[in-house]
């Protein structure tokens, strides 16, 4: 970044402080959080305020278990319930092992080591990316960046990489997607053909590298071999003895999908378990339990949200957690600004509002139907039971309405709001 434009964006916090944009931390209660607020605060450090907000994740979501593992050499990670158990780092690094045969869907971000080989595609797959290639002109403008992003993970002959993240995308876009019924056709099938397609295979038995931000998976009776130094956080959700997600995903290799909060500042958005759309015959959530995005979050492009008490579509509402890592591990800069989180705990009043400081190595909890807006944080954004499509409403424009412009909002994002009134969603 140059001089001016980092200039440009301190000048840009000071004028917020001095708006009253920035308030005064927030008396914390004993449990995280404070006294009044829906949302919970702890350090990962501290095991008393850790063990208050896990009370909190548990009761809010039976049969889930929320706990902290350090890894201090070598040792095996597994399930303490026979359950899927999902493993996010967040500090130190390491290595697992990764065995020959095991596939894997990373890799359209950074290659991955030449001891992996892309499988070779379904040829019915291949032919419709093909035509999806040749016919990216017919495509509207709202469906434009998922397809070409799904498009582009064609390589030569191959295809590499996990396009769930797209699809979520794609289906928020108005239909029809092409005006070339033989392409909507083919990205029609792409909703039912994603869970098989982009994987290479390992050829050899080693370790690999793990480091803050990475995925791990231990589901039933099998567990991963690791060694290191390293922290984690893990959820376990105890009846699932299976995963629909493979064992090791880490951000360096997955494709960045700069969007949402984060297109165009330091940009940095990876999906090591993103949201994977139902197929047929499958309850409405599908496999999806838990997602984990990794993402940078930069003030200028975060808006206001809320995700609502009682789910669009039906079954459980999506709650939000920030568990904040280094932006140092993937050597993105701050600028010098400090990360917070700004919550709307009644969406009622929303001239009500509270900013937390946010540190690496913290955790927060954030139920449905509290307005929210992570600023200048890296985090590893986890959703139970995922990124629900259409469970995510952008109240910018009302914060500012409906409260004078005195609580704080995104003046770039107001023409954002994709609802008629937030009393519609209580």
């Amino acid at each position: 970044m140059s001089i001016t434009r980092r200039s440009f964006f301190q000048g840009i916090s000071a004028a917020a402080a001095s708006a009253g944009f920035a308030s005064a931390w927030p008396r914390r209660a004993a449990g995280g959080g404070t006294a009044d607020s829906p949302v919970r605060l702890a350090r990962l450090d501290d095991r008393r305020q850790f063990d208050g907000v896990r009370g909190t994740v548990e009761a809010a979501n039976p049969g889930l278990r929320l706990s902290l593992v350090k890894i201090d050499g070598p040792t095996e990670l597994r399930a303490d319930h026979g359950g899927m158990r999902v493993f996010w780092l967040y500090r130190g690094e390491g290595e697992v092992f990764v065995p020959k045969g095991y596939r894997t869907q990373e890799g359209d971000g950074a290659p991955l080591p030449d001891v992996y080989t892309p499988d070779k595609p379904d040829p019915a797959f291949a032919d419709a990316i093909r035509l999806l290639s040749e016919r990216q002109a017919t495509v509207s403008k709202g469906a434009e960046v998922p397809v070409r992003a799904i498009v582009n993970r064609w390589q030569g002959e191959v295809f590499v990489g996990n396009f769930a993240g797209d699809l979520w995308t794609l289906e928020h876009a108005p239909r029809p997607w092409s005006k070339d019924p033989r392409a909507e056709a083919a990205l029609e099938a792409l909703f039912h053909q994603y869970r098989g397609v982009g994987f290479s295979t390992k050829q050899v038995d080693s370790f690999e590298p793990i480091t803050s931000g990475d995925q791990l998976i231990a589901a039933g009776e099998k567990a991963l071999r690791v060694r290191g130094r390293f922290e984690c956080l893990s959820m376990e959700k105890i009846d699932r003895p299976t995963s629909h997600e493979t064992a090791v995903r880490r951000p360096q290799y997955l494709l960045d999908t700069a969007g949402g909060c984060n297109p165009d500042f330091d940009p940095f958005r990876r999906l090591p378990l993103t949201w994977y759309p139902p197929y047929p015959g499958e309850p409405v959530d599908g496999p999806n339990w838990v997602n984990s995005h990794v993402v940078n979050i930069p003030k200028e492009t975060s808006p206001t949200h809320f995700h609502p008490p009682k789910a669009v579509g039906g079954s459980i509402p999506q709650r939000e957690m920030y568990l904040v890592l280094d932006p140092r591990a993937y050597k993105l800069n701050t600028w010098g600004r400090k990360a917070s989180l700004i919550v709307y705990p009644d969406l009622r009043d929303l001239r009500r509002y509270e900013q937390h400081q946010l540190e690496p190595g913290m955790f927060v909890y954030i139920p449905p139907g509290t307005g929210h807006r992570g600023l200048d944080v890296l985090v590893n954004v986890l959703t139970i039971p995922g990124f629900k499509p259409h469970n995510e409403y952008y109240m910018d424009r009302d914060v500012r309405d409906l409260t004078d412009g005195k609580s704080p909002y995104n003046e770039n994002l107001l023409d954002n709001k994709n609802y008629r009134r937030i009393e519609d969603f209580l």
